[in-house]
């Protein structure tokens, strides 16, 4: 739907709306495709009712609503939960039709103690109606009092072995920099799942093939448990652009699962 003024008039609508636990009101704060990529690996959703698609996409606010009107709020009020806190956001990168928001949450008991808290990266694009969150990068196990270093600087290894691989035209060893499914958020409505090494190769594999000098700095935004958001600026030939990145822990290997780009 994205039919917000502004990137963060859509941000504080998320948490209005989940607070007031409306899910039309929710599904409005989002443009679609809309995906949620978590850190943490994920359970089968065989547990309960959920339109989404395999890869995790919502393609429409009528899906999105409906997993959040079946899945209700009733687990998270048997945690004590009665309020959601979002942060104050903050930009990480921005184009007139896309914006990274570094933000987060925290969920609050009747006493207004904490249940538990997490940061988040958001994806938000500008369609003709207005701005909405096409995707969200989950860090999980985030924690204020926890630096994560050692987990930050997994992320920054993961990502200097993707660039070290793409510099040199390296794609076999590039493909094995990623996770899968791997999540890639484009422009405005470009949502892609990437099943596996294969498609990857299929959709790029020609364009990661030609090696080209690669310039770029990197910075943690926000370091959990298992998963790690990463802002990077990169000249990589003659073009400039941003990226933003999670990276996961996955049976003790850190890579990439889920990129968004700003050109």
């Amino acid at each position: 739907m994205g039919a917000h003024a502004t990137p963060t008039a859509a941000y504080w609508a998320f948490f209005e709306n989940f607070n007031a636990k409306d899910p039309v009101g929710w599904a409005g704060a989002m443009s679609y495709p809309h995906v949620r990529v978590s850190a943490r690996q994920q359970p089968s959703r065989g547990d309960g009712p959920s339109p989404r698609t395999a890869s995790g996409i919502y393609p429409t606010a009528d899906d999105y609503a409906s997993m959040a009107g079946q899945a209700g709020w009733e687990r998270f009020e048997v945690t004590g939960w009665v309020r959601t806190q979002g942060v104050t956001p903050r930009v990480v990168a921005s184009s007139e039709s896309k914006m990274h928001l570094s933000g987060g949450w925290t969920r609050h008991r009747t006493d207004d103690s904490e249940i538990v808290t997490n940061r988040v990266l958001y994806v938000l694009s500008r369609i003709e109606q207005g701005w909405g969150i096409q995707a969200r990068f989950g860090v999980d196990g985030w924690s204020r009092n926890d630096a994560r270093e050692a987990e930050s600087q997994a992320a920054l290894a993961a990502l200097g072995r993707l660039m070290t691989t793409l510099e040199a035209g390296d794609v076999e060893p590039w493909l094995n920099c990623f996770h899968y499914p791997l999540t890639l958020v484009g422009g405005p409505g470009a949502v892609d799942t990437m099943d596996d090494a294969g498609a990857m190769r299929d959709a790029f594999g020609d364009w990661a093939g030609e090696a080209l000098p690669i310039n770029y700095t990197a910075d943690v935004i926000a370091a959990g448990g298992n998963g790690v958001t990463l802002s990077q600026s990169i000249t990589r030939g003659e073009n400039s652009f941003h990226q933003s990145f999670l990276v996961a822990e996955r049976d003790g290997e850190w890579k990439i699962l889920a990129v968004s780009a700003i050109t």
